[in-house]
């Protein structure tokens, strides 16, 4: 019994079930993202992803009755996991030695559903890329079905551009929100629209404004992610994208904002802009301030988060006016040091926080980065003048692998 599951989900839904109502992204333009490169948008049917529902319930009270007849009242823990897999060895194989592609995939569906139950079945988040541009009645009869069969379900929440927002009808967007869909992810990235053109975002500031306003007045929260660096190393763009894109949050007040700073991956159409020199990629110094400009700039309270790996000088999530001035410190504390020392800064945080593991567990850390990493750590042993060049050489290699 397995489900679909789609690429990638979003940062902070790892106590989620996942739910596939379409595959990939309808846009599937924009030049910084990768995720979905050659990958053909398509819709999947109400039929197919009631079919889904229904094999997660299927699992959950298989899984509740071996645990009654083993005595321990409807509990899962891995002991009820481990005679799930051994009553059925059709299903998934000698786990995890010797599987077939379909037993695998079985046993990451079961994978999945044991670690929604134990975080309490309380959260779903519906893939991939823009939920919302399936059809309204759909997407509500989906929701309600979730919530009928699993009633312990509290958070329903999505993907959407904030241009399929701006284009689906108020009503329908409170029609979505009294069937249960709580949040709504928008990739906003930048209000400039210098930025949004040339990284072919297919939506403008005023778009965004109108797309993010019409969420928050249905009732859905919205959590709005921005990116410092998309502007690349020009310091008047910069300031700009930074600018229009405090005018676009100020505006909408989403509920939350996430940032996520730029990584120009080696697999995606900004990083072919970059090696013909059609794009000057940033800084860390600069995507710090950057960093700094938006939180001066916000004047409304929410959730603050920048938990992705690429933001290079903290991992904070919380309520902004309460976080506000930690984040000030941290950042007064880097921009007061000598270039020298905030380049030794950045490559332990890329090298030793964790982002330069997520590259070697992938088998992305070849002998190219390696040499390059090798390089920018004998500059700073070595205190060589070149230390600051070498750093960002190795950093943005380490980035461009992926995102954790």
């Amino acid at each position: 019994m397995t489900i679909e599951l789609g690429p990638m989900g979003p940062i902070g839904e790892q106590e989620a079930l996942i739910l596939r109502v379409n595959r990939h992204c309808p846009w599937n333009r924009c030049l910084f993202c990768s995720a979905y490169k050659n990958r053909r948008f398509s819709l999947r049917s109400l039929d197919e992803i009631k079919v889904d529902i229904d094999i997660v319930a299927r699992l959950r009270d298989e899984l509740e009755s071996i645990s009654l007849e083993m005595g321990t009242s409807g509990r899962i823990s891995g002991e009820t996991v481990r005679e799930m897999l051994r009553r059925y060895p059709d299903v998934y194989g000698a786990y995890p030695v010797d599987m077939t592609f379909a037993q695998a995939r079985a046993a990451d569906t079961l994978g999945a559903v044991v670690n929604w139950i134990l975080y309490g079945a309380k959260r779903v988040f519906l893939q991939d890329a823009d939920a919302l541009v399936t059809k309204t009645p759909e997407l509500v009869e989906t929701i309600r079905h979730l919530k009928k069969i699993f009633p312990s379900v509290t958070t329903v929440s999505s993907y959407g551009r904030a241009k399929t927002c701006r284009h689906t009808h108020p009503e329908e967007l409170t029609e979505l929100h009294d069937a249960g869909l709580t949040w709504c992810y928008v990739g906003l990235e930048s209000g400039c629209d210098d930025v949004l053109s040339f990284m072919k975002k297919g939506v403008t500031h005023k778009e965004h404004i109108e797309g993010g306003r019409a969420v928050m007045e249905s009732g859905i929260s919205m959590a709005a992610f921005v990116m410092p660096g998309l502007a690349g190393g020009v310091e008047d763009r910069s300031r700009r994208h930074v600018a229009d894109t405090l005018s676009v949050l100020n505006e909408i007040q989403p509920s939350e904002v996430r940032v996520r700073s730029l990584a120009v991956q080696e697999n995606s159409l900004l990083y072919e802009r970059w090696r013909a020199g059609d794009f000057v990629p940033p800084s860390d110094d600069l995507m710090i301030e950057e960093l700094r400009a938006l939180i001066e700039g916000l004047t409304f309270d929410c959730i603050f988060e920048t938990l992705q790996m690429t933001n290079p000088l903290f991992t904070v999530r919380g309520e902004f006016s309460k976080i506000k001035g930690n984040m000030f410190a941290a950042i007064d504390t880097y921009q007061a040091m000598s270039e020298f020392d905030r380049a030794r800064a950045i490559f332990e945080r890329y090298t030793e926080g964790g982002y330069l593991s997520f590259v070697t567990r992938w088998g992305k850390y070849d002998d190219g980065l390696r040499q390059l990493v090798e390089e920018a750590r004998e500059t700073l042993e070595n205190g060589r003048p070149d230390a600051v060049e070498a750093v960002n050489r190795a950093v943005f290699a380490i980035k461009s692998k992926g995102v954790p």
